[in-house]
């Protein structure tokens, strides 16, 4: 994945850059995110607009695995990142078909914002406004 991460167990305010040592929970648990003590802004929402890359579908995964790599992805990207956007290269048939379904499921519960089909063996994910 590409991009550059931040340390382990610390997030700076992207609205004021003061630095926080909270401990970044599950994408599925974005309800609950902490704020900055120091402006009250979101801490893990706030995006900078970029676009974090990974590919799930070449290197002989099944379904099943590559499901699993597009749940870690989508963790990695929540907890690390900044990134507004995480695009799944997922390839076309089964795999491509098996993420499309969970990218609904988890757009319905509110896990992620949106998603798009960027082309046949690419999605688009919004994770962070």
């Amino acid at each position: 994945m590409s991009g550059s991460y931040l340390q382990r167990g610390q997030r700076c305010c992207l609205i004021c850059g003061m630095q926080h040592s909270h401990s970044p929970g599950s994408i599925v648990d974005r309800d609950s995110e902490p704020l900055c003590s120091k402006c009250d802004s979101p801490l893990w929402s706030c995006s900078d607009g970029s676009i974090e890359t990974e590919d799930i579908a070449h290197q002989r995964e099944t379904v099943v695995v590559a499901l699993e790599k597009c749940r870690a992805a989508l963790d990695r990207v929540w907890q690390h990142s900044h990134a507004e956007y995480l695009r799944l290269i997922v390839g076309g048939g089964r795999i491509g078909d098996a993420v499309q379904a969970e990218l609904h499921y988890l757009q319905s519960q509110g896990t992620i914002l949106d998603y798009r089909q960027e082309n046949r063996g690419a999605v688009l994910i919004r994770v962070r406004n």
